[in-house]
């Protein structure tokens, strides 16, 4: 068995240490080397809490002459309910303590159903710096809204309804200064009040009664990883390493591979044996049933040729040939020749 050469080792030792080194650069590159992280200098978070009591008629079977109903207390009927009273309580809490706290709120009112939609009223513009604020909203009795759809349903030329939503929609607007920062927010909690039919008879829902909205704000810091910076830097090192080695044993493998000998001109080849050969220009006519035989050298034909006292005959095309005939047997020789 072959031992390899010491170039041979060289070589592909390099070659696996580039691949190496270049995947390595490659992985260290997946990497960003730079992190941005985001901090929570404030949080706040804005509160609307409905409350409601549902006056019923004191006749009622339903709750046993019951005129007070009370969120959890039970189904708001509503051909026994006369009056609906609702209170919203707002809250505005900041982790930091805001300066120059200004809430700015209006509430408005819409009536709608699948083909109407009714603004009914719009509040003044109240401004306070103070919380929580207790809102007393304007009852709410069907009696007084069922002939406004009514009304909107025969201009419109649409069938009536008893079964439709009024909507209480606050907007706050909050403007504050914290250390961190200011704060804006616009809060707008909305209730439904939602006269349906369903499988346990006409009914009230008013939802949702607690609503929040959460603000916050930040700082992005942008850090350099010098982790990944010294594993990138490290890659560039051990690929230009590998490569130079590379490159170097690349090198002394090719000097070490044996040179191939070229073949010398013909004409140099039949130099010595001038004097032996004479030059056709077409192979010779050889008689049939002759046997060929191929020599190796041509300083065997030259010997031959000597022995036998017959010519050697160059033909030159198609490919350079020296030939010895005798009667029935030619001894031929094709010199391997840099050029004809």
């Amino acid at each position: 068995m072959k031992t390899p050469q010491k170039t041979t080792i060289l070589l592909t030792l390099f070659t696996i240490l580039t691949l190496i080194a270049l995947l390595t650069a490659y992985t260290a590159h997946q990497t960003p080397t730079e992190e941005t992280t985001t901090e929570t200098l404030c949080t706040y978070v804005s509160t609307a809490t409905y409350d409601y009591t549902a006056t019923l008629d004191p006749n009622n079977l339903i709750y046993n002459g019951k005129t007070e109903l009370k969120p959890g207390e039970g189904t708001i009927y509503t051909r026994i309910t006369k009056l609906i009273n609702i209170t919203l309580t707002y809250n505005f809490q900041s982790t930091l303590t805001p300066t120059d706290t200004q809430i700015t709120y209006t509430i408005t009112r819409t009536l709608t159903t699948s083909t109407i939609e009714y603004q009914l009223n719009t509040t003044q513009q109240e401004t306070t710096s103070q919380t929580p604020i207790q809102i007393t909203l304007e009852p709410i009795n069907k009696t007084e809204t069922d002939p406004i759809i009514t009304k909107i349903a025969n201009e419109m030329g649409t069938s009536t309804t008893t079964y439709y939503t009024i909507e209480i929609t606050p907007t706050f607007i909050i403007r504050a200064n914290t250390t961190a920062g200011p704060i804006h927010q616009v809060f707008t909690p909305k209730l439904t009040i939602t006269f349906q039919k369903t499988d346990q008879g006409e009914i009230t829902t008013i939802t949702p009664l607690s609503q929040t909205k959460t603000g916050t704000i930040t700082q992005e810091q942008t850090i350099t990883r010098q982790d990944i910076m010294l594993q990138r830097n490290a890659s560039y090192i051990l690929t230009a390493v590998a490569i130079a080695g590379l490159a170097f044993s690349a090198y002394f493998y090719i000097k070490a591979q044996p040179k191939t000998k070229e073949p010398p001109p013909l004409e140099k080849l039949i130099a010595p044996h001038k004097d032996l050969i004479i030059e056709a220009a077409e192979p010779p006519k050889t008689p049939p049933q002759t046997t060929t035989i191929e020599v190796q050298t041509i300083q065997e034909l030259a010997k031959t040729a000597e022995i036998l006292a017959k010519p050697i005959i160059l033909t030159r095309k198609p490919t350079p040939t020296l030939t010895v005939i005798d009667q029935n047997t030619i001894y031929q020789h094709k010199p391997q020749t840099q050029q004809i």
